[in-house]
């Protein structure tokens, strides 16, 4: 009897998701070994969130699950199909990067991003990238490896230019001191102006 290929239950899709979220590797291996084609895991997303195994298994910084599940789906599809899937976002808009960055998985961020370009950029339903979200919870380790890979540069942002201030952009190449250097000196400037509104 042959693997099975047609569209997958909800049931079993929940099922391998849960194995990703437990990183249960021996289970995932043999499921797609003798059981159901490894070309459907791309096509597995979890009933509630819309989230993948690659989600789950990065959210919890199993890196030889996130692996697997990658090689997997480059083995089964084009280069295309599997960079979207890398970037595919869930129902509230987070990619992949954006779970294991949030939970400080700095293995798990760096194999998605030096080996599978996934990208830092994708904005959630909230506006936030990765590399906020790293920032925003107080992952220092995985915020440092961002800001050392990729540059900061102004961005033409009209919402930040309604408020008077200068958005961030990374992109490749800038050090974080110059990033605070200009930072510290908007912050003297404002500071000083307050000070001659006061007399």
């Amino acid at each position: 009897m042959g693997l099975h290929t047609e569209p997958l239950e909800q049931e079993d899709q929940d099922a391998i998701i849960l194995d990703a979220r437990a990183g249960d590797l021996d289970s995932l291996k043999d499921i797609f070994s003798t059981l159901i084609s490894p070309k459907l895991l791309v096509s597995c997303r979890e009933s509630g969130s819309n989230s993948t195994a690659l989600h789950m298994a990065a959210a919890n910084g199993h890196v030889e699950t996130v692996q697997y599940i990658l090689e997997t789906v480059s083995r089964e599809n084009s280069a295309e199909e599997l960079k979207a899937f890398i970037n595919e976002v869930n129902e509230t808009g987070n990619t992949a990067l954006h779970w294991a960055s949030l939970n400080g998985k700095l293995d798990v961020v760096r194999l998605l991003c030096d080996q599978y370009e996934a990208d830092p950029f994708i904005r959630n339903k909230f506006g936030h990238d990765a590399i906020f979200e790293a920032e925003n919870s107080g992952k220092e380790e995985v915020e440092t490896y961002f800001l050392k890979k990729y540059d900061v540069e102004p961005e033409d942002d009209e919402d930040a230019q309604c408020e008077g201030q200068a958005a961030v952009q990374i992109t490749k190449g800038t050090e974080i001191e110059q990033v605070t250097k200009e930072a510290t000196e908007a912050l003297r400037e404002e500071t000083e102006k307050l000070n001659i509104n006061k007399d």
